[in-house]
């Protein structure tokens, strides 16, 4: 596996929590936890540790972005790390290339992203408090989002807006689902350590909510996702008849099990635990929510590996080094 390869996988699966640490925080967290003052130990212990994931996410996320940046420098003039720096190639690329556009609104993204962030921390409770969050969020899209311009080779064609927007949606939609998997186990886990009072009712809540959240998600990578397929494949026969369309194949596998887990969470995990809050019954239903969850985790990124190796193969239609 090339270094290029491990660097977009890496990117890719940093980006995708960060976005989907602050939605989850938006839609789930915060209404779930900010009204209970019983929480405070498990909300304690569940911000502190979204909060160090979101971190180190948003720092490997640029570190990787700025590697992506200069091993493709290095790809396109076959040059050492060292020449590319020095000559200036890395800057041309940066300033003079799509790729490069990108790039620095991503990055400007993630800064602002991340201050941010760090208003929210020093704000209690308050409009101001609910303008930020919508801020960053809105800021984390974007982030994720914009990936979609990246590597986009067709730039006069005529159906290129449907394409972008397409990438665009199908990016969020993996942050508001395979991303905001990562603290909606944590909130789980950080509610049964503790079991404070009522502390069931809040996970019911929240596995609701977040239940919501998925089948948002699941429909928006549903189209979007064969809206890409019919850019990038050129026709369903090269699903089995190329390399590339078997490796899609695989993802849609991968994909399809993730949905069968989730399935299950929402008609019978979810259903048992809104009716048999505070037993042990309830107890044992969350612990099983959390491994499910787990579960999914690593299925998506699985699914994100793939993402990593697609990326660097010609698409039967040849629209080559488009992000998807």
């Amino acid at each position: 596996m090339s270094a290029l390869v491990i660097v977009r996988d890496i990117h890719f699966a940093s980006s995708i929590i960060v976005a989907g640490v602050v939605f989850f925080d938006l839609f789930v967290a915060s209404p779930v936890l900010r009204s209970d003052l019983r929480f405070s130990k498990a909300q304690f212990y569940f911000r502190e540790a979204a909060g160090n994931i979101f971190w180190i996410s948003l720092a490997l996320s640029m570190a990787s972005a700025v590697a992506w940046l200069c091993l493709l420098s290095m790809r396109i003039t076959g040059k050492a790390f060292g020449n590319v720096i020095a000559d200036g190639t890395i800057w041309i690329v940066l300033s003079q290339t799509q790729f490069g556009f990108a790039w620095e609104m991503r990055l400007l993204f993630g800064v602002v992203l991340g201050a941010c962030l760090l208003l929210l921390r020093k704000k209690s409770e308050g409009p101001a408090t609910t303008w930020l969050m919508t801020a960053a969020s809105l800021l984390a899209a974007a982030y994720l989002g914009a990936l979609a311009f990246a590597g986009h080779g067709q730039e006069g064609a005529d159906m290129a807006d449907i394409h972008l927007a397409a990438d665009f949606l199908h990016l969020n939609a993996a942050g508001l689902w395979l991303g905001a998997l990562v603290p909606f186990a944590l909130l789980l886990s950080s509610l049964r350590r503790f079991t404070e009072d009522g502390w069931m009712s809040a996970a019911a809540a929240a596995a609701g909510r977040f239940s919501i959240l998925g089948i948002l998600a699941v429909g928006i990578l549903l189209v979007s996702g064969t809206i890409n397929a019919a850019f990038l494949l050129g026709g369903m026969h090269n699903l089995i008849d190329t390399g590339y369309g078997r490796l899609l194949l695989l993802k849609i596998a991968l994909f399809a099990v993730m949905l069968f887990l989730a399935g299950i969470n929402r008609q019978y995990l979810l259903a048992r635990l809104s009716k048999v809050g505070g037993t042990d019954l309830g107890s044992r239903t969350v612990q099983q929510l959390i491994r499910s969850g787990a579960a999914e985790i690593a299925l998506g990124f699985a699914i994100v590996l793939i993402v990593g190796v697609l990326g660097m193969m010609a698409p039967p239609n040849d629209i080559a080094g488009h992000i998807h």
